[in-house]
């Protein structure tokens, strides 16, 4: 919307959310304890404001429960308010849909909420529910799991990491620099359970107690959070008959399999993959407003690092998407430089931890670019 109205400033701008609208930077939910922020300090801007400065017509807490493609309509219910669903005509739709945490198959003993960190609403509960709390356990080593593990330690808690894999953000760097990375994070404070998986929570007048992982250790905690990923949100698009794979389908130009529907963000599929980022959103956003906007623009996306906010190792990754390939390690301690050489011997990820981040610049001008 805010693309659009940089080019255009006439078109009638409809936004429909399920949750409250409002805006925040959703990377500061993983570091906001470290920043001393409230959930309330992290909104940027009010439904109020975003409508007034994108002249938009804002539907907070609204569901939509049908999108009709042949009559290129949309059906919608508003929460408490509207008895039955109304209909919306529209020339150009675009599916935002985002992705959802992956549920984790728990056996437990009385349904202990088990919390994810996906959006401020979350995020309220997850504050809520560690007040006057010091134990927390996270289950998944991965950019998010690593990032709350050092904001949990720097900010006074205990923090339990459970994860299958070997080292942390396993499939984004190589052993070496894993292992640094855990080093770093041990020193300070975090306690790592790799290999294994959460299997039981025990609970006490419906408050956690412990948690007893697959390979026999029981840890006391008060709080447990999943990190393990997202999955794309594509129930609404697969009803109303939009091809889905892994996300939603687009082609070059952020049209879905049907004409004037759209897509981005996590919950869409780029060329077979997904990228659950901050910047591949902007990068598509920038390009479908020029779509819809008159100027069909294809979608392209440079080399995209993501700096993983630790603060016991200063990281930046650029994950790399072939699946083919073997990483090149240079560099001692936790200053390490790692390139990943795919089957064709290009530079095609990399990263970056400890001084070497002063290298960034250097690796995307040898990066091959994520859709070029």
């Amino acid at each position: 919307a805010r693309e659009i109205r940089g080019i255009c400033k006439k078109t009638p701008l409809v936004i429909i959310d399920h949750d409250l609208i409002r805006a925040y930077y959703k990377p500061n939910l993983s570091k906001a304890l470290s920043l001393n922020k409230t959930p309330d300090q992290l909104v940027m801007k009010s439904a109020e404001t975003l409508a007034a400065d994108l002249d938009a017509t804002l539907l907070s807490q609204t569901t939509v429960t049908h999108i009709d493609t042949e009559l290129k309509r949309i059906s919608y219910r508003v929460k408490d308010t509207s008895p039955s669903d109304v209909n919306l005509c529209f020339r150009s739709l675009v599916l935002a849909t985002g992705a959802s945490p992956i549920q984790l198959p728990l056996v437990h003993n009385l349904g202990v909420d088990i919390l994810s960190i996906n959006d401020l609403s979350d995020y309220e509960a997850f504050r809520q529910r560690i007040e006057s709390k010091k134990r927390v356990l996270i289950i998944g080593a991965g950019f998010v799991g690593c990032e709350l593990a050092s904001d949990l330690i720097t900010s006074g808690y205990e923090a339990d990491v459970v994860d299958l894999s070997e080292w942390p953000m396993q499939r984004s760097m190589p052993e070496a620099m894993g292992s640094e990375i855990r080093k770093a994070l041990q020193e300070q404070g975090v306690k790592w359970h790799l290999g294994t998986t959460l299997e039981t929570v025990t609970e006490k007048d419906d408050q956690v107690k412990s948690v007893r992982l697959a390979n026999g250790t029981t840890i006391e905690t008060d709080v447990v959070v999943s990190a393990i990923g997202l999955t794309p949100n594509t129930r609404l698009a697969r009803s109303a008959g939009i091809e889905v794979g892994r996300g939603i389908v687009i082609n070059a130009e952020s049209q879905t399999s049907h004409n004037d529907i759209y897509a981005l963000g996590d919950c869409v599929e780029y060329q077979h993959n997904l990228l659950p980022f901050i910047a591949p959103a902007t990068h598509a956003a920038k390009a479908l407003a020029k779509t819809l906007t008159g100027i069909k623009t294809p979608l392209r996306f440079p080399v995209l690092p993501v700096a993983v906010k630790m603060s016991a190792c200063p990281t930046v990754i650029c994950q790399p998407l072939d699946k083919k390939g073997v990483w090149e390690v240079q560099g001692t301690g936790k200053d390490l430089e790692a390139r990943f050489i795919n089957e064709n011997g290009l530079i095609s990820g990399f990263a970056l931890t400890g001084q070497c981040v002063e290298k960034k610049n250097l690796l995307v001008s040898e990066c091959v670019p994520v859709l070029h």
